[in-house]
């Protein structure tokens, strides 16, 4: 009966998100309310209810068996406008386990929190507040970003109401601070919770999953930014995996803050269209520039290096931010492997062994970016290094190919497909792929006995592919497949003229082919493992927005 009647409470709980605590007040900054161990029968209603008559809006820490045995409870919790956080799944000591049963607690309590609620967490408090980098290299395979506290309210620890109502005094702008669902006292505490935040001009807000740090409740970080990449938008935050992605904004005044959560990629920072500044691996910061000169300025945010297991999080932009730049008329699509990305262009030695592949990478000046640039385009970077439309480098990953996660929103760390928005709709098409394909033999083994049935099956696929972006971009996009010379063959060439023949045969009159003669073109190949260079990548560009300027828009 006490499981029915928690029930039928929950049931009755208001479906509107709470109004802040200082309603018709300023915020003088924003605070993070958080609720570990829930949702229990017993407890989670009447803090629920204490919360909704505060006004105040919280994130709860849910342990997913408390989920699974308390559905209607978890859709209580946001029913009530509160936000969900993963606590693991049973509550352990999480860096006493090894990385298999760390990872289990995760992914289970993701699933279990999204089955029930439609609700995918993007914070994770590890229990007890245990923790080190192995569980937080864990956490980021799920896309979570760990929470641990800044004030401790000790209402684990039997703390008095007046104890709990004084650790949040304690609370400044941007603060998080650590309760409980089950203590009788945190219940008891909200009402002189919700008056000490506001006689401090605070607010609850949303914990951002790029900063860790608690923000206006409808915070979104493409509020005044112009992107065209293929982001996965969280709100506070967007993620995204593929080289290249790129944030524009514009901003009034001396400085401008940039919200980032990435420990992975390198970025290029450019104001006004300056010479750009490089943030390598910036991880979790706001970074600001400043000592601009009074007015208004542009920001841009490139990303410049792959990282296709791991995302990268970007928050906004921070200071007096303007309306949103205007999207740019044209757009074109760039899809490809090493060349396409820009692998090791700004190397000025083929063997980069000693400095790496990323610090000598720089998807923002590939023949993509400047052709797009030269002719007033927002563009996409779609491309991985050492992936062919049938075949990787050296026949590597069999079982996969770049067509594999073409249509993916994050490449390999999550298999989500992207939701093209209205407003993708790119005049031009330019496709790099083959040379994983065919610039080493076929091997022993391989499910081709020869080079031949590696180009006939290869052609197939690229016809198939085409005419999958064909349906998706309609009948006026341009499409243009790009090749280079090729020491070791000509197959790939042959290939491409040949899918290009039988496509126009079929009636296709707008797809062209497109090939970069590297004699002609005087390409050096001196970057890293004898890719293209940042002079060859601005002759490609050459090459390749003159031929686009041939066949119009």
């Amino acid at each position: 009966m006490k499981h029915l009647a928690a029930l039928i409470a929950a049931a009755a709980l208001v479906v509107v998100a709470p109004t802040p605590a200082t309603a018709g007040r300023a915020c003088a900054g924003y605070v993070g309310l958080t609720f570990d161990d829930g949702p229990t029968p017993g407890n989670t209603t009447a803090l629920l209810d204490a919360l909704q008559r505060a006004r105040l809006r919280a994130t709860m820490f849910n342990t997913g068996q408390n989920v699974e045995a308390n559905p209607a409870l978890a859709k209580a919790q946001v029913a009530a406008g509160m936000w969900l956080g993963n606590h693991s799944w049973d509550h352990p000591f999480m860096t006493q386990l090894p990385e298999a049963e760390q990872a289990a607690q995760i992914s289970r309590t993701q699933e279990v929190i999204r089955q029930v609620t439609g609700v995918t967490p993007d914070l994770f408090r590890p229990p007890y507040l245990d923790t080190d980098d192995a569980l937080r290299a864990v956490e980021k395979r799920f896309g979570l970003t760990e929470i641990n506290t800044d004030v401790d309210a000790k209402d684990w620890d039997n703390a008095s109401v007046e104890q709990i109502v004084e650790a949040v005094g304690r609370l400044r702008d941007g603060d998080v601070i650590l309760l409980h669902d089950w203590p009788p006292n945190t219940v008891a505490a909200i009402p002189q919770i919700a008056t000490t935040l506001r006689e401090h001009g605070l607010c609850p807000g949303r914990i951002s999953a790029v900063t860790g740090r608690a923000v206006a409740p409808h915070t979104r970080a493409l509020t005044g930014v112009h992107t065209v990449g293929r982001v996965d938008d969280r709100g506070t935050g967007v993620r995204y995996t593929w080289p290249g992605v790129y944030f524009e904004g514009r901003f009034r005044g001396t400085s401008v803050g940039i919200v980032l959560d990435d420990a992975v990629n390198d970025y290029e920072v450019q104001i006004d269209g300056l010479t750009p500044v490089t943030l390598v691996t910036p991880g979790r910061t706001t970074h600001w520039i400043r000592d601009l000169r009074p007015g208004v300025h542009t920001v841009r945010l490139a990303k410049r290096t792959e990282s296709p297991w791991t995302p990268g999080q970007f928050g906004g932009f921070a200071g007096d931010l303007l309306g949103k730049p205007a999207a740019r008329s044209r757009q074109i699509e760039f899809i490809g492997d090493s060349w396409t990305a820009g692998y090791g262009n700004t190397s000025t030695s083929r063997d980069c062994s000693a400095t790496g592949i990323d610090r000598n990478s720089n998807a923002d000046q590939t023949f993509g970016a400047l052709t797009a640039r030269a002719l007033g385009a927002d563009y996409q970077l779609n491309a991985w290094s050492g992936m062919g439309m049938v075949r990787n480098y050296d026949g590597g990953n069999p079982d996969v190919d770049y067509r594999t996660y073409y249509d993916r929103i994050l490449q390999a760390a999550d298999t989500a497909a992207w939701e093209r928005p209205a407003s993708w709709k790119p005049q031009t098409v330019v496709i790099g792929l083959g040379i994983n394909d065919f610039s080493t033999p076929v091997h022993a083994g391989e499910r081709w006995p020869d080079e031949a049935a590696l180009a006939a099956d290869f052609r197939a696929a690229y016809l198939d592919f085409l005419k999958k972006l064909r349906q998706r971009y309609g009948h006026r996009a341009q499409f243009v497949l790009t090749y280079p010379s090729m020491w070791n063959t000509t197959a790939l060439a042959d290939s491409v003229q040949q899918v290009v023949a039988q496509r126009t045969a079929e009636g296709d009159r707008r797809i062209t082919a497109l090939h970069y003669d590297n004699a002609a073109l005087g390409l050096d190949l001196l970057g890293c493992d004898w890719h293209p260079s940042a002079r060859d990548h601005q002759l490609l560009a050459g090459a390749l927005t003159a031929h686009l300027k041939s066949l119009g828009r």
